[in-house]
């Protein structure tokens, strides 16, 4: 028992969540941090729909940036239509506060089946208790 008080401390984790909501029903996806820009988060949604997003670590820079993607289906493919990146500031988890950083909102429209999607992402550093 003792072992473990010595063993539990506190970390900082980053999260980040997209919301995405088409045709009235809301899609939440966990962005994870990758430093291979092939690996994504990926979410098919209704309407033909689909959400992609990867928070992206530049190898020489140490920088961070969410990329988000939107595809939308055509003749039995994804064909991008929206596509966006955002810097994203993991200098509070770092010092250990709790931040949280909004990315706005993104609204995109289908034509061809006359639906919109919309989208809004948040980076979150949270305290957490690790063992």
């Amino acid at each position: 028992m003792l072992l473990l008080l010595f063993c539990t401390g506190s970390a900082f984790a980053q999260e980040t969540l997209c919301l995405i909501k088409v045709s009235g029903t809301e899609n939440t996806v966990n962005i994870n941090t990758t430093h291979d820009p092939y690996v994504l988060s990926t979410l098919n949604l209704e309407s033909g729909f689909r959400f992609s997003g990867q928070i992206l670590q530049d190898a020489v820079t140490k920088q961070h940036k969410l990329k988000t993607f939107v595809y939308h289906e055509a003749k039995n493919r994804y064909v991008l239509i929206h596509a966006s990146e955002n810097r994203v500031d993991i200098a509070g988890c770092a010092n250990a506060k709790n931040t949280t950083q909004e990315f706005g909102l993104q609204r995109l429209y289908s034509y061809e089946y006359e639906f919109e999607l919309s989208y809004s992402c948040k980076s979150s550093c949270s305290a957490g208790v690790t063992r």
